[in-house]
């Protein structure tokens, strides 16, 4: 087991100041929550003298006074379950608030992550972090805050037992650290049995994730049995190394049971001794007894401490790693303010790949002006869709600039970007939600007319009225009872709303059938003259009539002109053009 260093401890500091930020309007239910923990230590300490006294009135037969204790007693009792009612109260609002806390920044921290961040993880990371990590962070940051205090009020039990007996003491003393050492011994073990867990976890909740967003391809693939065992063989690396932490967990119990019950014998031996030889009365005994174990627990505690210590650490460092360190990059933005842009787009020597040693895009330069309808054709993979993602800041460019309105888009903020450009995808995601809640996704404030309007320009609104609910139709996990043209149509629908300056079509017409090509068609070309549109297609029909149509090899643009102007003079475009792949 690796030992904490000074910058460990240090870490785990600074990540408890960290989980106290979303702890704010939180602070009477902590202090509540802390108080009455010294309140419980408090009667512990005072419950054994008065219980020594119920025994002394019973075989002294003090009817009154054994009346009398018996009642103190029982108020006590009460009152204990009156604390610890109050305390689960605060406890439970503390751990629900929090938790709701950090998940909320930790949703948010996630959506500003780089594609490309988000590209090399599995969705079970972020899915399990988010769920678990943030409900254990709540949890053990308020156990620690319990046995912190619980240990604190212990501290009057060690001098009480002192002052009663200092044999007792120093007897319960060495044992209690005996069994300390077992529990220490443990919480070692156990850490390193949960940190392997949450990672397995992590990978069998990505692989489930997986595997229900493409049932569909695994049904056709005949692949159930393939991702049947895949899934089966992360349940069982789950299950073995938790059996492993289970048995280690019952083995210490077990052994920590023992070790108890032996010194918990010897210790009425000790005190029948003492009292034998007139150095211990019996009243003495009694509370002597009853405080033992709370030395005990005082020790045992502290291994407690360093269990949840441990447990802290695994999951704060997992949250935090994604809400504040860079370990994972985020998006960078600038500070320049643009509420709407005229639609100038310039390319300056632009380069970028996905992979350090693989140019998608070489040195690219191209100028797009105000509201004219441009093309980029091309053959599969020549870097084309990518052009859109650089455009939109999905990935940042390795070399060179990219201008809107003369303006580097990395000096933009986020949303004077992007609420400026639309993108309309060849695989457009569609929410599992009603019709309408996805539009509105583009657009909060919209109201039903500006929806319906622009669904009628999609050419979509006629199947939507034309279905039971209408636009509050739910349409299942990624648009599942829509077409892949109908889905299209729907996020053309979703980009019209935005009534962004900027509208990039990434092929967004490929799966559309003939007829509906026309509308799509009819309707983009409603759009020009006032938007800056800029297209990515195989079809002529989307093609033909653009102002200037960029041919793309290789990442270079080797040609441009209009239609007419490249079928007489780039080989590539006419190539493409005969061979009906544009």
């Amino acid at each position: 087991m690796k030992k904490q260093t000074k910058s460990d401890k240090s870490k785990i500091l600074e990540n408890m100041k960290k989980t106290t930020k979303y702890m704010k309007g939180l602070k009477k239910y902590l202090i509540l929550y802390v108080f009455i923990a010294i309140l419980e230590g408090v009667v512990g300490v005072i419950y054994p003298i008065i219980s020594a006294k119920v025994i002394l009135n019973i075989t002294d037969k003090i009817i009154n006074q054994l009346i009398l204790t018996s009642l103190v007693v029982l108020s006590l009792d009460v009152f204990q379950s009156f604390l610890t009612l109050l305390k689960n109260i605060s406890y439970r609002k503390i751990y629900q608030s929090t938790t709701a806390n950090l998940q909320t920044e930790m949703f948010k921290e996630t959506l500003k992550l780089e594609i490309s961040e988000i590209d090399k993880q599995s969705s079970g990371l972020f899915i399990d972090r988010l769920n678990k990590d943030s409900q254990d962070i709540s949890s053990m940051f308020m156990e620690l805050s319990y046995w912190l205090t619980k240990i604190m009020s212990n501290i009057g039990v060690l001098i009480a037992i002192f002052i009663l007996n200092k044999y007792l003491f120093l007897y319960a003393l060495f044992t209690s650290i005996f069994i300390f050492l077992i529990s220490k011994r443990r919480v070692n073990k156990e850490s390193n049995f949960r940190r392997g867990i949450r990672k397995l976890n992590e990978d069998k909740t990505g692989l489930v994730s997986e595997s229900i967003r493409g049932i569909r391809d695994i049904k056709v693939l005949n692949a159930n049995d393939n991702l049947t065992n895949q899934t089966v063989k992360k349940i069982r690396e789950v299950m073995k190394e938790e059996m492993k932490l289970y048995f280690t967990n019952s083995s210490y119990n077990a052994a920590e049971t023992v070790a108890k019950s032996i010194t918990e014998f010897l210790f009425i031996m000790l005190g029948i001794i003492l009292y034998n030889k007139g150095s211990l009365t019996i009243p003495s005994f009694i509370i002597a007894y009853h405080y033992q174990p709370r030395i005990r627990n005082l020790l045992v505690g502290l291994s407690y401490l360093m269990d949840y210590l441990k447990q802290f650490e695994i999951s704060s460092d997992r949250i935090y790693e994604i809400i504040d360190s860079d370990k994972f990059k985020k998006e960078q933005f600038g500070t320049k303010e643009v509420k709407k842009l005229d639609g100038y787009i310039e390319f300056k020597n632009v380069s970028f790949g996905y992979e350090n040693d693989k140019k998608i895009i070489d040195n690219m330069n191209f100028k797009v002006n105000p509201n004219e309808k441009v093309a980029f054709v091309g053959k599969s993979g020549a870097g084309k869709s990518t052009l859109f993602s650089l455009i939109a800041k999905l990935y940042p460019v390795d070399k060179g600039n990219i201008l809107l309105d003369g303006i580097n888009i990395n000096d933009l903020t986020c949303s004077s970007l992007r609420d400026n450009i639309s993108i309309i995808t060849q695989s457009p995601y569609i929410f599992n939600f009603t019709i309408k809640e996805n539009l509105l996704i583009a657009k909060a404030d919209a109201s039903m007319k500006e929806i319906r309007e622009a669904c009628k320009l999609a050419c979509i609104d006629e199947y939507i009225m034309s279905l039971p609910k209408k636009y509050d139709t739910l349409i299942g996990e990624n648009g599942v009872i829509l077409s892949g043209g109908q889905k299209q149509r729907l996020a053309i629908a979703r980009a019209l709303l935005m009534k962004t300056e900027i509208i990039l079509f990434d092929e967004a017409t490929s799966a559309l059938d003939n007829e509906t090509q026309k509308d799509i068609s009819k309707a983009i070309e409603n759009l020009k003259g006032d938007y800056t549109i800029l297209i990515v297609a195989h079809r002529l029909s989307t093609v033909i009539d653009c102002d200037k149509i960029f041919v793309v090899d290789n990442g270079k643009i080797i040609d441009v002109g209009t239609h007419d102007e490249l079928i007489k003079k780039s080989e590539l475009y006419k190539k493409l053009y005969e061979g009906e792949l544009i």
